[in-house]
């Protein structure tokens, strides 16, 4: 293995591609709305987020190294396996939604670039059928390392298109309308979903990470949740931009490279299209992951991607069961699917309390972390989060209703 990388991979571990992938195909939408319709309002908000990202995902991450045992089995053996059961049920239903919106949005990059939307999801059902099934867990993990680095091609595009006629009160981070508070929810939902709690925790048991190696997955993890946020921020940047020369649509990735072809010409929407196909295709690899994991704990089976098909053909069942109704939704209803991508972030902001509660409460816990249980600050600061996530999302669907 080459020195670079090996040096490299202790840091972009589980952590950094759970909050890479955290950045899908639906946050992508997510941000251009923001900055569509808000300008900059929510970049403040982004920012701070940067905080509860962390420290969930970091307090998954302790559990996991100093358990060894994944989310799903910690549920089960201190609140019951029928809440395991629920957890996973209320996180399964969002996943499926989001999954089927990272097929929708890997399809929309492609024929941004001219691919027929059924080449592009044969493509993606054989790449990831195999780089799955045919590697261990740390090779899967280096191939979803050097596929996030494409993500960073948003933050390029803001070297070109960039707004004008900047005012302080652009940043105000707070407007008076229902859609504002609709799109914080959607933007929470982003941020935290169920999957990536799932993932990441049972992700360091596969990896094999012990408590001799939780500063480095610490420090891996804060990295990942600034790029993650950085990269969200660069696309309200450059959609900010195209709300300024009059961009209006809601929802339209065609329009949105429409209007990036127009400021830079033919490479911007070749730009947009590559970094909107890596943000489903990460998100695609995790979220299925994720689902495999929880599901073994569901069924009571060790679920890990170090044994290969043949020796845990089960486990690679559930993973590839999602596959193939996705890509047929995907097939027959690609313009409408992809509409629902900020419904489906602001239902993540619900679905999130009963997994986001359990890891608190373990984490928080003396008896079963020790010394590495997190401190009182922490605690507090999780559960009001977690009261205000869900609150958003309960608030945004009732002015929908």
């Amino acid at each position: 293995m080459n020195p670079t990388i090996r040096k490299l991979l202790p840091v972009l571990g589980p952590g950094w591609v759970v909050m890479l992938a955290d950045l899908d195909a639906p946050s992508v939408i997510t941000a251009i709305q923001s900055g569509i319709e808000f300008k900059a309002h929510l970049i403040i908000f982004l920012i701070v987020l940067i905080i509860p990202l962390f420290l969930v995902q970091d307090t998954a991450s302790r559990i996991g190294a100093v358990t060894g045992k994944t989310l799903g089995q910690m549920i089960s053996e201190h609140f019951g396996h029928e809440w395991t059961i629920l957890a996973v049920s209320g996180s399964a239903v969002i996943d499926f939604a989001a999954y089927v919106g990272e097929f929708a949005g890997i399809a929309i990059a492609g024929t941004l670039v001219g691919i027929p939307v059924f080449a592009i999801v044969i493509f993606v059902i054989i790449v990831h059928t195999l780089v799955v099934t045919t590697g261990k867990y740390k090779k899967i993990e280096i191939f979803l390392v050097a596929l996030g680095f494409f993500l960073f091609l948003f933050v390029v595009l803001d070297f070109f298109v960039f707004p004008r006629n900047i005012n302080i009160a652009d940043f105000s981070p707070y407007v008076p309308s229902n859609s504002f508070y609709f799109l914080i929810a959607a933007n929470i939902g982003a941020v935290i979903m169920p999957w990536m709690l799932f993932y990441h925790q049972a992700a360091d048991v596969d990896s094999g990470l012990k408590v001799s190696g939780l500063k480095r997955e610490s420090w891996g993890t804060f990295q990942g949740a600034v790029a993650s946020e950085v990269l969200m921020v660069s696309i309200v940047i450059f959609s900010w931009k195209l709300s300024q020369d009059g961009f209006t649509s809601r929802n339209s990735m065609t329009y949105v490279a429409a209007a990036l072809n127009h400021e830079i010409g033919p490479i911007g929407p070749i730009l947009f299209a590559i970094a909107l196909g890596v943000a489903g295709l990460l998100a695609m690899f995790v979220i299925s992951m994720s689902m495999a994991y929880s599901m073994s704990d569901v069924f009571k089976m060790r679920g890990t991607f170090n044994k290969g098909v043949g020796g845990h053909k089960r486990f690679y069942g559930i993973y590839m069961l999602e596959i193939i109704p996705a890509a047929i939704l995907t097939l027959v209803f690609t313009d409408h699917l992809i509409s629902l991508a900020l419904d489906v972030m602001v239902l993540s902001s619900i679905a999130l309390a009963l997994p986001l509660m359990v890891v608190i409460r373990i984490g928080s816990n003396e008896k079963i972390m020790g010394r590495h249980k997190i401190g009182k600050p922490r605690t507090i600061f999780l559960y009001a989060f977690m009261v205000l996530a869900v609150g958003l999302g309960i608030f945004s669907i009732l002015q929908v209703v």
